[in-house]
């Protein structure tokens, strides 16, 4: 098709890198993210925001999306290997956005298969305070208008040159499904057994046909993350706990209760059976595994902006939950999760110290 860029598979071999001082996996899968395009604006405030003023900043404009961040932090872990290994499918307006945002995810090894759509690119802008939280004021554009058609086609692309011992890895991202919860579902539906499957929640506020959808979608898949807020929410359990100095060890215990006990609500509601990750900020990250509950610290870092970060350690995760020989939730053993929840956080860690989603 025009204007699409054809790879080959991804042989698994180990590259070196500058990534938190390790070496990562170039791993044997080729990976399909579903998921949205952005334009971002950042605006890095150098003093807390004063509501009713003027409140200078510095716009920084880079490409963003959940989709297009995931993708742009796994084409990290695959780098190395002289071949592409992540393709993301969305969708584009036809304007000077979409070739700009399209340059950028070529030039970092992701092969673009975005579909034209009669609305505009969407746009983001990210209002990012001085102790690194940030608040987004989205425009979806183009990603609410993608087609079933788009999606089938694009995935059947990749598919046809994915040849073994490769395998194919999917990954959607919650705005997919939750805008056009039809085609994610319908897509899924379709999909061959050997595929794995992924998802991650997002931070939008939910309705309650959204939070069925997100959860019907989550039991077929082999892999769910979510921060905590956003797991706890779906689950309608009890809200977040704000840490505060010196009360971190306390706080962490009755997260990991609210946690379990929306886990043990999840599973015994839509009989999920795969591995179910919660990111959750400082307190580092938690997998549910066969009665199993994982757990890794956070690193110690200064963070500058929280951006991405959630894309950032999703990638890390699958780019080393598919690197094992046998990555089925059945079969996984509670020193390969650990693992991915370190590599995860590894990179998770990378994406705070800089300003933006993606990996620049």
């Amino acid at each position: 098709m025009p204007g699409l860029r054809l790879v080959s598979p991804v042989l698994g071999h180990w590259a070196d890198t500058q990534l938190i001082g390790k070496r990562h996996l170039v791993v044997d899968t080729v990976f399909v993210v579903i998921g949205d395009v952005m334009v971002d604006d950042i605006a890095p405030l150098e003093t807390p925001l004063v509501l009713d003023h003027d409140n200078p900043v510095h716009f920084r404009r880079i490409f963003g999306g959940q989709g297009a961040n995931t993708s742009a932090w796994l084409a990290t872990q695959t780098r190395g290997s002289g071949h592409g290994a992540v393709h993301l499918i969305g969708a584009v307006g036809a304007d000077s956005e979409a070739a700009w945002v399209t340059e950028q995810l070529v030039a970092r090894d992701i092969t673009p298969r975005v579909q034209t759509t009669d609305d505009p690119t969407g746009r983001c802008v990210i209002v990012v305070a001085p102790d690194g939280g940030r608040t987004m004021y989205p425009d979806a554009g183009a990603n609410a208008s993608m087609t079933l058609g788009h999606v089938r086609e694009q995935f059947q692309h990749v598919l046809a040159t994915t040849s073994p011992p490769a395998r194919c890895h999917v990954h959607l991202s919650g705005y997919f499904l939750a805008r056009l919860p039809d085609v994610a579902k319908t897509f899924l539906h379709d999909l061959p057994d050997d595929v794995t499957v992924s998802i991650d929640a997002s931070a939008l506020v939910l309705d309650a046909q959204q939070r069925l959808d997100l959860l019907q979608v989550a039991a077929s898949c082999h892999v769910f993350v979510a921060n905590r807020v956003e797991f706890t929410t779906v689950m309608n359990t009890r809200g977040a706990h704000h840490v505060t100095v010196g009360q971190e060890s306390d706080v962490l215990a009755s997260v990991e209760s609210t946690l379990k006990e929306s886990v043990d609500a999840m599973i015994s509601q839509t009989g999920f059976d795969g591995v179910l990750v919660v990111k959750d900020g400082s307190n580092g990250a938690h997998a549910a595994h066969h009665g199993a509950w994982l757990h890794v610290p956070a690193r110690d870092v200064v963070p500058v902006d929280t951006t991405g970060a959630g894309d950032a350690f999703t990638a890390g995760f699958l780019a080393e939950w598919t690197s094992s020989p046998a990555p089925v939730a059945s079969r996984m053993t509670d020193e390969a999760l650990i693992a991915a929840l370190e590599a995860g956080t590894d990179l998770a860690a990378q994406a705070v110290t800089r300003t933006g989603g993606n990996p620049g």
